[in-house]
């Protein structure tokens, strides 16, 4: 129903002009909506814009790192005609590279960060014990002390994330993690030096363990929840 917007009686849809007054009444599209107005989408800038800047930075020390290798490798020749010391610093040089690479976030999984870096100390270690003249400390130091810290650090997120755990109880898994690693690395270097004795390598791990253990169990049942909270909210655990 519409009215006469001159004489203001009602008249049936479609009616022009007006049957009373003669007026011609404009046509009016009833079913268009009106476009409301909308807020724009909140967008931050920042992540992309520091993205960017990354970017930079990393392909200006990666075109670095390739001049260094490049002029230590051309140094070292022109000095010895051979390459001796270039082949030890290039090989370092690369493995930093590689670990400015994860250090970048341009890997995001923490699995794959951790599997990454134990590629990295693999090839660098294999790398100067070949250099060197063999493998005479690589597969029985080194392989085994690195593949057992990605163990651990693996074992150690899976434990996190499975768990739930928060709070005091991330430092002091960490702390616990922390020493299982050092025992593992002290077994396989007193095994490499013919000194190792198993009662007493497990009895140190116990007695290292046993003050993790202690404190979390007092943090947890024994310490007070106010203090808990003013510590929590310090270190915003």
């Amino acid at each position: 129903m519409a009215y006469c917007p001159k004489c203001g009686i009602k008249v049936e849809k479609g009616n022009r002009p007006c049957p009373l007054c003669g007026f011609h009444i404009p046509e009016v599209n009833e079913t268009e909506k009106v476009a409301s107005r909308k807020f724009p989408k909140a967008a931050n800038p920042y992540p992309v814009h520091l993205r960017r800047v990354l970017n930079r930075i990393f392909v200006f020390v990666s075109l670095l790192v390739f001049v260094a290798i490049s002029l230590m490798f051309y140094v070292n020749y022109e000095l010895n005609e051979a390459f001796t010391w270039s082949k030890y610093s290039n090989l370092s040089v690369l493995a930093g590279w590689g670990l400015l690479y994860f250090s970048f976030g341009y890997v995001q999984s923490y699995y794959k960060v951790i599997f990454g870096i134990a590629v990295i100390a693999l090839v660098l270690l294999f790398g100067l014990d070949i250099f060197h003249g063999g493998l005479d400390w690589f597969f029985p130091l080194a392989f085994p002390i690195v593949v057992g810290a990605s163990v651990i650090g693996f074992a150690y997120w899976s434990l996190i994330r499975a768990l739930s755990v928060k709070g005091f109880n991330v430092i002091g898994f960490f702390f616990i993690a922390v020493v299982i690693l050092s025992m593992w690395i002290n077994f396989f270097i007193n095994s490499h030096q013919n000194e190792i004795d198993l009662s007493s390598w497990f009895i140190v791990t116990a007695l290292q363990l046993l003050p993790v253990l202690s404190i979390m169990l007092y943090v947890k049942y024994g310490m007070p929840e106010h203090v808990k909270q003013k510590i929590a909210r310090k270190f915003h655990l």
